[in-house]
């Protein structure tokens, strides 16, 4: 959002509640919605020097590790190709990016905790008391928002009864075929997992990504620690190259996956929401990163069209963003029952199931609506 409003000669500074930005996080699926607007900024040398492009996508079943191919790099479906890079890389870039145009626009130990506004601007409470003076407030503080909070009140979020599983494992501690520069994406009847390689500066890695249905969990958080003993139980009776990627791993994350109901606004005078903030969603689309990076790139093109009327510039983006993040958030959800389906207990069914589910004008109904999508030239009014 910064880097979106500085280019466009729009002063903005950057309040951050983190002392220092680690490198944290693992893979990135960035899909050509998101491309664009990475495009857009100016990036695409930086992430393209950062990235792996995959030879191919494929379908994989869960304990035999067969393989339904979607598509590889020469094929038609290729266009809409993800960058596979990792979150500590694309922040790095954004950062870099910001501050080459405004070296003090980024303060660290910055949290954001409330708020208040008049007719003259706003004014951001911090976690240390003191207050900052603005003409608008962008409240992209993620699933928990305190700006969220202040504008709109507490919204409960529900527990989906499925958690997420995290890690990165250096692919030299894996079989050589287990190396390819594939996404792949197994499926079993209570989980899946995505994987695929991302490069750390001079090492590739392979990230894994996998989602299980599970009744019980207690906190609402992307950072939790979680034991490779833990996750190979949530992966028992899967395929060699599974567990062999699980006990790799040097640090596994795992958190609940909630959900919250969709908002009926998130704009009221000179503050409005970005992101997770106001539209956070389930991965199983790989949609939550590309939804921010649009928000980022309407909002910017709205402020710079009307940069004099802050209320009327967030009416216009929540307008353009509402119904569209919604739909995603919902699809998203739907793809649930999707990969985790009793049909794939049985090699016999899976195989049937697997050929409607991910042929290619079933995966084009998926997709291309999401894909398709340009923040940087769709209309404004």
């Amino acid at each position: 959002m910064a880097l979106s409003l500085l280019r466009r000669g729009i002063d903005c500074d950057v309040f951050e509640q983190a002392s220092e930005l680690r490198e944290v996080g693992a893979g990135l699926w960035i899909s050509m919605n998101g491309v664009r607007v990475l495009r857009d900024l100016g990036l695409t040398e930086q992430v393209e020097q950062n990235c792996i492009a995959a030879e191919r996508r494929s379908i994989r079943l869960w304990n035999t590790g067969d393989r339904w191919p979607l598509y590889n790099r020469s094929s038609d479906a290729a266009r809409n190709q993800p960058y596979l890079l990792l979150r500590a890389h694309l922040l790095k870039i954004l950062v870099d990016g910001v501050r080459e145009l405004k070296p003090g626009a980024i303060h660290l130990s910055a949290h954001v905790v409330g708020f208040s506004q008049d007719d003259e601007g706003v004014r951001a409470k911090l976690a240390d008391g003191s207050e900052v003076e603005g003409r608008a407030l962008i409240g992209a503080d993620g699933a928990h928002s305190k700006v969220r909070l202040g504008l709109i009140g507490n919204i409960e979020s529900e527990y989906t009864k499925a958690i997420a599983w995290r890690g990165l494992v250096p692919v030299d501690r894996l079989a050589r075929h287990q190396r390819e520069p594939e996404v792949a994406t197994w499926i079993g009847p209570t989980a899946h997992v995505t994987a695929y390689p991302v490069r750390w500066r001079n090492t590739v890695m392979m990230t894994f990504s996998g989602q299980v249905d599970h009744d019980d969990w207690l906190l609402e958080s992307w950072s939790e620690k979680g034991s490779v003993e833990e996750c190979l139980k949530d992966f028992k009776g899967w395929h060699p190259d599974i567990i062999e990627l699980v006990g790799n791993v040097d640090t596994l994350n795992k958190w609940g996956l909630f959900v919250r109901p969709s908002l009926g606004t998130w704009s009221k005078g000179c503050v409005t929401l970005l992101g997770d903030a106001c539209h956070s969603m389930l991965p199983y689309l790989g949609q939550g990163v590309n939804m921010a990076l649009e928000d980022a790139s309407v909002l910017a093109r709205c402020f710079e069209e009307n940069p004099d009327d802050i209320a009327a510039v967030f009416k216009t983006y929540q307008g353009l963003r509402l119904d569209r993040t919604t739909k995603v958030a919902k699809s998203a959800a739907g793809m649930l029952p999707i990969f985790h389906n009793q049909a794939l207990c049985k090699p016999e069914t899976a195989g049937d199931y697997i050929k409607t589910q991910w042929a290619p004008d079933a995966t084009a109904a998926r997709y291309d609506w999401i894909y398709q999508y340009d923040a940087a030239t769709a209309p404004l009014h």
